[in-house]
């Protein structure tokens, strides 16, 4: 139940407000993709994909994107899910057994690594969706966006997840 509720204002604060502010013009920190990353590994994969298909159209439906472009997120966030265990397995000491892998004990770098490869990934995806004309500028924004959500999911990361 804390999961859901959790979720749920993960996604109201995406669409209400940081979907609402653009930083610098072009800046956007998509956190909800925390909601995907940070999945235990051991749930069944075809429904962590079917969840990131949700939980990305309804992202796409609470904002303009759907009307405008389509279900960018939903197919971005769809993309990141399916790989996602591909993410986990570049940070994971126990490289391909990783059914015993918990997000509780990551060290900063493995962090790190897991967050900019994953989420460059799903911004570069979700933009190149978006702005398929010119590639420099979804280059860009892709990148200067992935920092700022990285910022924000490292802090989430910390303040609720991280094991004390």
């Amino acid at each position: 139940m804390k999961n859901i509720v959790a979720i749920v204002l993960l996604i109201l604060s995406q669409i209400f407000i940081l979907n609402e502010f653009l930083f610098f013009e072009y800046i956007n920190p998509y956190i909800y993709i925390i909601a995907i990353l940070f999945l235990p590994i051991q749930y069944n994969k075809v429904l962590i994909i079917v969840y990131g298909f949700i939980l990305g159209l309804i992202i796409d439906l609470g904002s303009v994107t759907f009307q405008n472009i389509g279900p960018v997120h939903a197919i971005s966030t769809l993309t990141l899910a399916y790989f996602r265990n591909h993410f986990v397995r570049i940070i994971s000491v126990r490289g391909y057994n990783i059914q015993e892998f918990d997000f509780k004990y990551l060290n900063f770098y493995r962090l790190n690594l897991y967050l900019i490869s994953a989420t460059f990934f799903h911004h570069f995806l979700l933009f190149s969706f978006s702005y398929l004309e010119n590639i420099f500028y979804t280059f860009k924004i892709s990148l200067f966006s992935s920092f700022f959500s990285i910022t924000f999911l490292m802090s989430l990361y910390y303040i609720f997840y991280k094991k004390q």
